[in-house]
C-alpha cells in the first residue's frame, strides 16, 4: 500500500461516499488508493478528486457512453492509436501515440473515446503507486489537417478533466516528434492548461532529444529504447480490454447520477483552483 494512505483512509473516503447519494457504488479500494495516492493521503482533495472524476463522466457523455470494444468505430480507432506504460525505477511512464499520417480513420470522437477504455483498463488492472507520472505524447502524425477536425474548446475540457480529476501525479510532460508549426498546435489548448503543467512540458523534435530526459533502458523500442514496443503492449491491452467488454457495456461505470448531485455542489464551484499539487523535479 502507498506510504500517504492507510486502512482508516480507505473507511473514510468509503463512509463519504455512502453519505453522498449522486456517487457511484463501484469503486473498489484499488481506485480508491490510487485516488488517495495521487492526492498525497489528503482526504479533502482526494474527494474532490472522486467529484470531478465521476461526475465529468456523466457530463462527457459523447465519450462515455456506448463503448463496445468491438465495435467498427473502437477497432478503427484503437488501430491508429497506442496507449502504453512503462515503470521508471519509482515512476510510471504514460504513451499516447497517434498512427495516421494521412487521417485517413481519424474520428475526434472516436479516438477519444478508445482512449477513456484504455484508460478504464489502466485504473483498473494496473496494481502501481508510482512517485510520480511522466506523460509523453508523440504527435508525429499531428499535421496542421487535424485542426478543422477536432472540437478544441471540447478537447480543452478533456484536458482538464485528466489532470485534475484522474488519480494521476503529474512530474513531466514530454511532447514527443514535434513538426516545426507544433507552436501553432499548442497554441490552441495552452490556455486551458493550469501553468504548472505549462512549466514542466518539455518540446522534443526527434527521439534523440526525448533519451536525454528519459533513459533509454524505460523507453519502448520505437524509440531506440530496451523497452517493450508500444505496439505488442497496445496489442496486449486491446485483447485484454476484449475480454472485458462487459465491463466498458456498462454506461454507468463509475459515473455520478447527476439528477441527484445537489445543484449547490457544482464541479465549477468546488474545483475552481484546485488543482493537484504537482510534484516536479
Amino acid at each position: 500500500m502507498p506510504q500517504e494512505v492507510n486502512d482508516q483512509d480507505i473507511v473514510s473516503i468509503k463512509e463519504w461516499i455512502a453519505k453522498e447519494n449522486y456517487l457511484p457504488r463501484d469503486l473498489d479500494d484499488i481506485m480508491l488508493r490510487k485516488f488517495l495516492h495521487s492526492c498525497y493521503g489528503s482526504l479533502e482533495r482526494t474527494k474532490k478528486c472522486i467529484e470531478k472524476f465521476c461526475t465529468t463522466r456523466a457530463l462527457l457523455s459523447e465519450l462515455y457512453t456506448s463503448r463496445d470494444p468491438t465495435s467498427s468505430k473502437m477497432t478503427s480507432s484503437f488501430s491508429i492509436t497506442n496507449v502504453t506504460t512503462y515503470k521508471a525505477e519509482d515512476n510510471e511512464i504514460l504513451i499516447h501515440q497517434l498512427n495516421d499520417p494521412l487521417l485517413e480513420k481519424f474520428s475526434f470522437y472516436d479516438v477519444l473515446k478508445s482512449f477513456t477504455i484504455q484508460a478504464d483498463y489502466w485504473l483498473r488492472d494496473y496494481d502501481f503507486f508510482p512517485s510520480g507520472h511522466i506523460i509523453v505524447l508523440d504527435i508525429k502524425d499531428y499535421t496542421l489537417k487535424i485542426i478543422p477536425e477536432v472540437n478544441i474548446m471540447y478537447f480543452r475540457d478533456f484536458l482538464i478533466f485528466l489532470l485534475e480529476a484522474m488519480p494521476v501525479r503529474v512530474k513531466q510532460v514530454h511532447v514527443v516528434n514535434c513538426p516545426s508549426y507544433y507552436d501553432k498546435l499548442y497554441a490552441l489548448v495552452k490556455s486551458a492548461l493550469p501553468s504548472e503543467i505549462c512549466d514542466i512540458i518539455k518540446f522534443h523534435s526527434n527521439v534523440e532529444s526525448l533519451q536525454q530526459r528519459i533513459g533509454k533502458k524505460f523507453l519502448p523500442a520505437e524509440y531506440g529504447g530496451e523497452a517493450q514496443s508500444m505496439k505488442e503492449q497496445n496489442q496486449e491491452w486491446i485483447t485484454k480490454i476484449l475480454k472485458d467488454r462487459k465491463m466498458f457495456l456498462n454506461d454507468n461505470l463509475w459515473k455520478a447520477d447527476l439528477k441527484r448531485k445537489p445543484k449547490s455542489n457544482s464541479i465549477e464551484n468546488s474545483m475552481s483552483g484546485s488543482f493537484k499539487t504537482l510534484s516536479i523535479d
